[in-house]
């Protein structure tokens, strides 16, 4: 039996859609018949299709056209065709191949043969498929590693450059912690980016050290907390490097240049069914930012977040990972950023 597998019939002999409704019916198929080709692309896009029935010589549009037009439309491309046909010239059968379609029956309709041909084309193109898409999800993944990979070179330099003013001001106790912290830092960035997922809890202590780092560089113009509200963060899997290019962006374009003492706050937490990650900061917003004169410096990470999360969604589900970002405001006046990062609790 082959429940599931949905066929359609375009033709319009009515002894020729009972047959083969009968036949296949008992096979477990699922089947649908229209009996003109101008309402085939309307009874395509109201369901899902595995195969296409179709004979070639209808009333008004030809079996030929129709597949000619089916084959030039990328969302039906890919959909496998049969030809029904009293014809059995070598010129036909030719066209019916150079067209694209999958295969060829002759009328009158042999039960038998009716049956293997329809098996053996829903079998290929599941089998072809399920190629195509193992090959996209090895893309997918290979992509994603790259991107999750790579920190922002300004970050590195800076950093660097922090640690050469320590050294200048002879101040070897700052010096040799922040040594300290940047090279775990480096490693945890490194054996992160070898993986496709991380436990939250070790993707929560990459974060600490980064935040300490920054304030610590930044000379602290801003304090900040992690609020965890997850049972079991060790348990949880989510993507590295997914959350660090938003409180970047918070501090580079935000904190770093607010003339108050700037407040960076992360919230995580966890629902029945998702990770909800809540950014909030009190710089000078966006609207203030995009307005200020650029120096040429862009987040790397930030610009590869949208790719990432397209991606992610890609190979997840759509809009499983989404994001909301809110200018917060008092009287008008810019008082910061909140952005809301959701993402899956089971990426296992």
């Amino acid at each position: 039996m082959h429940s599931g597998s949905s066929i359609l019939i375009v033709d319009d002999n009515r002894q020729v859609l009972e047959l083969v409704k009968h036949v296949l019916g008992e096979e477990g198929y699922d089947i649908s018949f229209i009996p003109k080709g101008q309402f085939l692309f309307q009874r395509l896009a109201a369901q899902h299709f595995d195969l296409v029935l179709l004979d070639i010589n209808l009333p008004g549009i030809s079996g030929f056209e129709l597949l000619e037009a089916m084959k030039s439309d990328p969302a039906y491309k890919m959909l496998p065709v049969i030809f029904i046909s009293a014809e059995e010239e070598d010129e036909t059968l030719a066209k019916c191949f150079d067209l694209g379609a999958s295969d060829y029956i002759k009328k009158p309709i042999h039960h038998e043969i009716l049956k293997a041909r329809v098996r053996s084309v829903i079998s290929a193109s599941r089998f072809h498929q399920s190629a195509i898409n193992a090959q996209k999800q090895e893309a997918l993944r290979a992509r994603m590693k790259m991107l999750s990979s790579q920190m922002n070179p300004h970050f590195i330099f800076n950093s660097l450059s922090s640690i050469q003013e320590f050294v200048l001001a002879n101040e070897t106790e700052k010096v040799m912690d922040y040594l300290s912290e940047f090279a775990g830092l480096m490693r945890q960035n490194l054996e992160n980016s070898l993986l496709p997922h991380i436990t939250l809890s070790n993707e929560i202590r990459f974060l600490d050290t980064y935040l300490k780092l920054e304030r610590t560089r930044f000379n602290n113009v801003f304090d900040f907390e992690l609020k965890i509200e997850v049972d079991t963060p060790e348990a949880i899997m989510v993507p590295p490097m997914l959350i660090q290019p938003f409180l970047e962006n918070a501090i580079i374009h935000g904190l770093r240049k607010s003339s108050r003492k700037g407040k960076l706050s992360l919230e995580i937490l966890e629902t029945d069914d998702s990770i909800q990650c809540c950014i909030l900061d009190n710089g000078i917003g966006r609207e203030v930012a995009w307005a200020q004169p650029k120096n040429g410096h862009r987040s790397m990470a930030m610009s590869n977040i949208e790719a990432r999360l397209e991606l992610l969604n890609m190979e997840f589900g759509e809009d499983v990972f989404s994001i909301m970002v809110e200018d917060l405001k008092k009287d008008d006046e810019p008082m910061g950023t909140k952005v809301i990062l959701n993402m899956p609790n089971d990426l296992h």
